[in-house]
Order: structure tokens, then sequence, then C-alpha cells
């Protein structure tokens, strides 16, 4: 019996099963490849953040002729395992802002801070210089109300209910373009970014990340990041 033409042929039981099934296997092959690409694409992201900070802090000084502060800040996500809201130490660098330094020494916000995309980190290991090296002060804890002597304080509030529970470290461009870090003590300033669930091994870094590599005496920015 011949099919009339307006009338539709449905799929049967076998073959959805065997589309579905195909489908399953395409899936295996593509899912890591595409989060492959989005944790990428969010290295990137949180890379032109930290880079673009860098160059701004650098022209800031120099167009307002004062000391432009950089800080990176540490502060714990609630929802990342293992870390808290109420404790920094608990966290990680997650955040860079831009300060200026007064001529009466008060330190004031030029923009708000700049949060890097969730998943990623400032690695806290040797491989981030500008974070752990003994030679930088000691992290600072955010203060809430403003110094009424000075001027100073009033830090911004961090998202997600972290407040100012939050600290960082620092270092100020000067403005000739140059920074206050050392340059003959023979570290080479850095920062490493890499995926919150991608650590490093020992001192070999994850197999996605990337680098940035600070200048003391110029305050110019180079990038290392591995091919892909």
């Amino acid at each position: 019996m011949r099919t009339h033409p307006s009338e539709k042929r449905a799929f049967s039981l076998l073959e959805l099963l065997a589309v579905i099934f195909i489908i399953g296997i395409i899936a295996v092959f593509v899912t890591p490849a595409v989060t492959t690409m989005l944790k990428g694409s969010q290295i990137s992201q949180a890379e032109q953040i930290i880079t673009d900070q860098f160059k701004l802090g650098r022209q800031e000084a120099l167009i307002r002729n004062h000391n432009v502060q950089l800080r990176l800040i540490r502060f714990g996500d609630p929802e990342m395992p293992g870390e808290k809201a109420a404790d920094p130490t608990t966290g990680y660098v997650r955040a860079i802002q831009l300060m200026e330094v007064l001529d009466n020494g008060a330190v004031v916000p030029i923009y708000q801070p700049q949060i890097l995309p969730q998943t990623v980190i400032v690695d806290r290991t040797s491989l981030s210089t500008l974070v752990n090296d003994p030679s930088l002060s000691t992290p600072v804890k955010a203060k809430q109300t403003r110094n009424a002597s000075d001027g100073s304080g009033g830090d911004p509030a961090m998202p997600k209910g972290i407040d100012w529970n939050y600290d960082y470290v620092s270092f100020r461009f000067r403005p000739d373009g140059s920074t206050t870090l050392s340059s003959t003590s023979g570290t080479i300033w850095c920062v490493t970014l890499r995926n919150f669930n991608d650590p490093p091994q020992g001192t070999t870094p994850p197999a996605n990340f990337v680098t940035l590599q600070l200048d003391p005496v110029s305050g110019t920015v180079r990038i290392f990041r591995p091919s892909v």
C-alpha cells in the first residue's frame, strides 16, 4: 500500500534511538574541546583586563604627574571549594584596581576594581612574583571608612557579599613611567593567570596559562602564552 503524498511519515523508535546514539558519540568527542576553548577564552579575557590596567596605570601616572598605585586584590569566593568570603587568605587574587596618590599622601580610586572572570585566578606560587615576592609589602587589609586625617581609605566594596573582606599587595607607577619595583634584585616581576581547576605541578605551569611580565624601569608589559 502506497503512502499518500499528503501524509507525513514519522520516525520509528529504532531510528530515534540511532540518532540519539550518534549525538551521544559526537558529544563525547566535542565536549573536551569545547571546555578547553571556554577556559582559553576566559583566560584571554583576564589577560586583557590585567594588561589594560598595567598600561593604564603607567599612562595615568604620566598624565596626572602623580604616583599611581596598582593593587592586586585577593578575596575568598564563597562559590569556590575551600574558600570563605570572610577570610581573604583562603582565596586568590581576582581583581585589580588603580589608585592615585595625591600630594598630601591620600590614596584615592581612579577607577572601580576590575574583576577577573570567575574561574580565572592569579597563581600564588613563584610563577607570580608580583603577588608573593618577600620584598613586597605584606597584604594590606581593606578599610571600610575613610581616614579623616588624610582622606585616604574608604576602599570600595567587592561583589558576592565580599564587601571589605579582602586584602591586596601593591606597587606604584611613577610620573616618568617607571615603577617602584626593584630593578637590581634580579627578580622577574610577573603574574601568571590560570584556571582555578587547573593547578600547576610545582614550578611547572599548567597547559593553559598566560604570564604577564612587567619591566620595573620602563613600566612596559610583555605577554607569554604557550601555543595551543
